[in-house]
Parts: structure tokens; C-alpha cells; sequence
């Protein structure tokens, strides 16, 4: 990422709480940057968790807890941000949503109340439910290869969605813990010669539009038919959910720590 582009989008992300007055807690890249495999053209997905005034949070009714900016003319490429309240995000953090833990560790930040998301981020592991992740990204898989004939040439970053949502499908099985948000951090799930050939395609993406249509290797389509195998038939431990008070304690202390 250029560090041009980073000092305009931490501007824009500065403007957008100013607009919607609303604190930052946490705002960070996710999609195919965070994930490692960005083309020159990929869009900017900024994300961010954000606290409202006091007031939001003292109406008989639950006010809009999202929301998303789009702008198509500040850099190169078009960027949008999307942002929940911190109530919205610990309520879908205490249901083991798969989105929350991507934002909690995404490798890049550009905005951070550290000491607070460094505690939530010790405290979302008590909330992670293998089960419920598991589907989030094997349904993720299944998206990604709709329609997709593996044997003719397909648009790269097609295949490389569906690499990454069956390896975090296959990681969350086989390890159960959070999958990494940086799809080179799950290589330890294939072999060497495998690792090789996806850095290879990888940096081919680097410098490829969107829309560049790459022929796989009979290597690279048996490894998504070894992956899909792997995950067929999961089997998982039965957990139990855990208690919420800890959470709730975390957003009183957010509300209580906020500066207005």
C-alpha cells in the first residue's frame, strides 16, 4: 500500500466520525489487502468499530448501528467504509461471528484504541465456536464457486477467494482457533510445491488488473478438490457458549473510558 493512499484514508476515516459523530475504537483494511493478495486495482474495504454519543445509547429504541461511506475519487481506486457499533459488533462477537474475528486481527491498521482492542481481543477467544466460523467460511467457499469451471481459464481473484475461504474452512476445522486474516499464514495446511506454485500465482495478481483470467495448474485444481474433500464430512466437539458478563463488563468500560 502506498503510504500516499494510507494518509488519505486515514483522513477520510477522520472525516467520517467528525461527520457522523462518532468515537474511534478500531479501523482497519480487510478483503483481498488485508488478506494478502491485492492486485493494483483492488478497491480499499476500510472497516471500522465505533462508539456513538451517550445519548444513542439511552433511547427507548436501538438507533442505526451501521453504516457505509463510499467514495470513487479521492485515490486510484475506489475505497468504501463500513462500520457497527461497538453494542452491534460484542453482540455479533458473543454469537462467534466470523467477521469479527477478521477485523479484531486484520494486519493493517489505521486507526486504534489499543489498549481496549487489545483486551477485546484476548477476550473474543473465549467466544469463538468453531461450528458457527466453519460454515461462515465453507458457505463463503461455496459462493466463490458457483458457476466456477476450474478447468478453463477463470478470473484469478475468483480462484483466490475460494482458496482462502477453503483453507480458513479447513483451519478452523482441523485447529480450532480463529483462521489468520493473511492467507500465507495457513500454508502450513498444504505441502511445499503447493506453497511455491500459490506465491507464484500470487505475485502474478500483484501486478494484474481484476479482471486478468489466468488457465490453473492440474496442481492448483487438485488442491481446491482436496480441500473441498477435507471438509466434507466435519466432525466437531461439542463447546459450550460462554459467559456474556465479561463482555458486558468490556462495554461498560468502552462507554465509561469515551471522551465526548
Amino acid at each position: 500500500m502506498q503510504n500516499n493512499d494510507t494518509d488519505h484514508i486515514i483522513h477520510a476515516i477522520q472525516q467520517v466520525y467528525q461527520t457522523q459523530k462518532i468515537t474511534c475504537l478500531h479501523a482497519i483494511e480487510s478483503g483481498s489487502r488485508a488478506w494478502g493478495f491485492a492486485s493494483p486495482d483492488s478497491d480499499y474495504d476500510v472497516r471500522l468499530l465505533y462508539c456513538n454519543k451517550p445519548d444513542w445509547y439511552l433511547s427507548l429504541f436501538d438507533g442505526k448501528d451501521t453504516f457505509e461511506f463510499i467514495q470513487n475519487d479521492l485515490l486510484s481506486v475506489p475505497f468504501d467504509i463500513g462500520g457497527w457499533d461497538i453494542k452491534k459488533a460484542l453482540q455479533l462477537l458473543y454469537k462467534s461471528n466470523a467477521v469479527i474475528f477478521e477485523w479484531l486481527h486484520s494486519p493493517i491498521v489505521y486507526a486504534q484504541k489499543t489498549d481496549l482492542i487489545t483486551h477485546l481481543q484476548i477476550l473474543s477467544i473465549d467466544y469463538f465456536q468453531p461450528i458457527t466460523v466453519f460454515h461462515h467460511y465453507r458457505g463463503m467457499a461455496k459462493n466463490a464457486s458457483s458457476d466456477l469451471d476450474l478447468s478453463a481459464p477463470i478470473r484469478l481473484k475468483k480462484f483466490f477467494y475460494l482458496l482462502r475461504a477453503l483453507l480458513a474452512a479447513k483451519w478452523t476445522l482441523s485447529i480450532a482457533t480463529p483462521p489468520p486474516v493473511k492467507m500465507t499464514q495457513m500454508f502450513e495446511l498444504v505441502d511445499q510445491r503447493v506453497q511455491t506454485e500459490i506465491l507464484t500465482l500470487i505475485d502474478i495478481k500483484r501486478v494484474q488488473d481484476e479482471s486478468y483470467i489466468h488457465q490453473l495448474s492440474p496442481l492448483m485444481i487438485s488442491v481446491i478438490e482436496g480441500l473441498w474433500h477435507s471438509i466434507d464430512n466435519p466432525i466437531f466437539s461439542e463447546t459450550n457458549i460462554s459467559d456474556i458478563t465479561p463482555l458486558n463488563e468490556f462495554y461498560r468500560t468502552v462507554l465509561s473510558s469515551m471522551q465526548y
